[in-house]
């Protein structure tokens, strides 16, 4: 019988794992995939091109995350930040630079940063004036999270705002303020390539078991199913598996409040990649993300690949990957996503004649929504699923957008470990604002 079981090889399993490697107690590592890293997998299609799952940044905020880095034998592109704004889908004269909001001509005067705040509609109408509202963040952030901004909370900018203080957001003249810093790494070979670097180097070998998924826990027995019919028992268990997936396995021991759980919300998108031979348009040649308010246009962003890595192309080729949400009422196949997104980028000189590959993955679950209440519900359940040695950690299985960057989740499933070994604090889940 394992101390640990982990389910989920993503990034806060591989946190734990490696925690546990490095106090030398016992665990497994089950994860239904045929790889590790999760959401920040990659995935290589059959015309060589690499995909990421998501337009990923890699930040650290933490020695751990640095170490773990360094141990991947990963190495780094230092990757020119150069983020933009296509406002309507019209052509490349519609382009930005970001942050929007020091790209005004004149200085909003709708401000009201002392308001009371409700929702996320009211942060964004508050602080940064009704015409950025409604020709940027309104639009935006609807086509991001796949919800009305009325039903979201607010609480979470304070990290995103560009700004030590909460709530204050950064409004500039164009020309008048610099942007976010330079530059950024990115692992040779992809996301991906940095968690199974984490997995062949910092892990023993045997305790991952990869195809392998739990279909039940009996939490208050602290027994797993696995889908071979095999049983684990364990006294502990980290798990990344949604946190709506967890409260079902309480079961008897406390799953009351089937209306609440249905007030977690995740955003579904699909992930279309486009592969391209010969050089990018000069609206794109440049630039490392984009995006996109328009509700005509399908995707909300766009990442160029190959200007993160240009082996994520290849020679004489670039790619680009557009996250196109599901929006409410909508029903759009994955092939249409791709007709679609293709269709769009024409308006910024990539030419259909020269796309080589055509990708696309369903995202069931792409962003977990931080709604109105999310908090007293997920530290509900966390209380009782705790109470049975079970930490639900991680970008869905902690439910908690603020703390899911790759390295919140790394040190999320480090402290739960600790957490239950000796009762240690978890600030980076909880605490996220502290770092």
């Amino acid at each position: 019988m394992p101390t640990f079981l982990i389910v989920g090889a993503g990034p806060t399993g591989l946190g734990a794992a490696v925690r546990l490697t490095e106090l030398g107690i016992d665990h497994l590592v089950v994860d239904a995939g045929d790889q590790v890293g999760g959401m920040a997998a990659s995935v290589r299609d059959a015309r060589g091109f690499t995909w990421d799952l998501g337009g990923h940044v890699l930040h650290s905020h933490f020695a751990e995350f640095d170490r773990a880095v360094e141990g991947s034998g990963v190495k780094m592109n230092d990757v020119a930040r150069n983020g933009w704004v296509w406002l309507d889908g019209s052509g490349p004269q519609a382009l930005v630079p970001t942050p929007i909001q020091q790209q005004l001509t004149e200085m909003p005067t709708d401000l009201y940063p002392d308001a009371p705040l409700h929702n996320l509609a009211d942060y964004y109408r508050n602080n940064f004036g009704g015409k950025l509202y409604d020709e940027f963040f309104g639009p935006y952030n609807y086509k991001m999270w796949t919800a009305p901004l009325e039903q979201i909370d607010h609480e979470w900018t304070s990290l995103r705002s560009g700004s030590a203080a909460p709530n204050v957001p950064r409004l500039g003249l164009a020309g008048s303020a610099t942007g976010p810093a330079g530059s950024f790494p990115y692992p040779v070979g992809g996301t991906g390539a940095l968690w199974q670097g984490v997995h062949d180097r910092m892990l023993a070998p045997g305790t991952v078991r990869l195809n392998t998924r739990v279909v039940d826990i009996d939490v208050s027995r602290r027994r797993a199913t696995l889908d071979d019919g095999s049983t684990v028992s364990y006294e502990h268990c980290v798990s990344s598996a949604p946190l709506t997936t967890a409260w079902g396995w309480l079961g008897g021991a406390g799953a009351e409040g089937t209306a609440q759980r249905n007030t977690l919300c995740a955003s579904r998108i699909y992930a279309v990649g486009l592969g391209y031979r010969g050089p990018a348009p000069e609206a794109l040649a440049d630039k490392t993300w984009l995006y996109c308010p328009d509700l005509g246009v399908p995707w909300y962003r766009a990442t160029m690949l190959n200007n993160y890595d240009p082996a994520n192309a290849g020679d004489g080729r670039w790619n680009v990957l557009c996250e196109v949400p599901l929006l409410p009422g909508q029903s759009l196949t994955g092939d249409e996503a791709v007709r679609r997104t293709e269709e769009s980028l024409r308006a910024l000189g990539a030419g259909s004649e020269y796309v080589v590959s055509r990708f696309v993955q369903e995202v069931h679950m792409g962003y977990p929504v931080p709604t109105l209440g999310r908090d007293d519900i997920v530290r509900t359940v966390d209380a009782r699923l705790r109470a049975h040695g079970f930490y639900s950690r991680g970008r869905f299985g902690g439910w908690r957008y603020e703390s899911s960057n790759q390295d919140y989740g790394y040190l999320q499933g480090r402290q739960a470990v600790d957490n239950a070994l000796s009762d240690t604090p978890e600030d980076v889940y909880w605490h996220p604002e502290r770092f």
